[in-house]
């Protein structure tokens, strides 16, 4: 054998073996974009939750008191805010608006909310109630998504919104009946709301 043989072979060897070596990460490179690309199918359902957040207070002759409530859920629904109380003092039975304490409502809110007629309300009998309508049922449906983890924060960015989460106030005022004792009342003020909670579950695709 000369040397321009061994100069061929030895070339025809390293061909080979660049080949190869190609091949294999080819391989490589096909099976790594397989893993990434690979998709399930989550099925997404909801669920109606209530939350009652409970306060009360004393509100003074000529002053104001405030109940302050903080959602930490997003998704809301709806929240409604209701003002009750009974007269500490005998109430009118024959002209009521003269002869009964007034108590009055204004409810704030994180921005965004938009209050199903006025954000306020006043009347010399209970329950006065505020409301803000927030957001609808979001419909379910099918994401795919190559994990859990993943379709959760489709969902959450997708169809979850945060309008309503945050501090609410409740300010209560008075307007107390003309008798010289009568310095306030107490009252109950109570914030509920409803939120979407959402479920995932894994389905087969045939």
């Amino acid at each position: 054998m000369d040397k321009r043989d061994k100069i061929v072979i030895t070339a025809g060897v390293v061909i080979v073996i660049i080949a190869l070596a190609g091949v294999m990460f080819h391989e490589e490179d096909v099976s790594s974009a397989e893993k990434t690309e690979k998709q399930y199918a989550f099925n997404v359902n909801w669920d109606k939750k209530t939350v009652t957040l409970p306060g009360e207070g004393q509100v003074s002759k000529g002053g104001t008191s405030s109940e302050n409530f903080t959602i930490s859920k997003m998704g809301l629904g709806s929240v409604t805010v209701t003002l009750d109380w009974t007269d500490d003092w005998a109430s009118g039975f024959i002209i009521p608006w003269n002869w009964s304490d007034t108590l009055s409502l204004q409810v704030s809110s994180p921005s965004g909310v938009s209050f199903s007629g006025s954000s306020s309300a006043s009347g010399y009998s209970g329950p006065l109630t505020v409301m803000a309508d927030i957001g609808d049922k979001p419909e379910s449906v099918q994401l795919n998504a190559s994990n859990m983890s993943e379709a959760a924060e489709m969902v959450e960015d997708q169809y979850i919104s945060g309008t309503g989460t945050g501090d609410w106030t409740a300010t209560v005022g008075i307007e107390t009946k003309p008798f010289l004792l009568d310095r306030g009342n107490e009252y109950t003020v109570t914030l509920e709301y409803t939120y979407y909670e959402y479920t995932i579950e894994q389905v087969e695709i045939s």
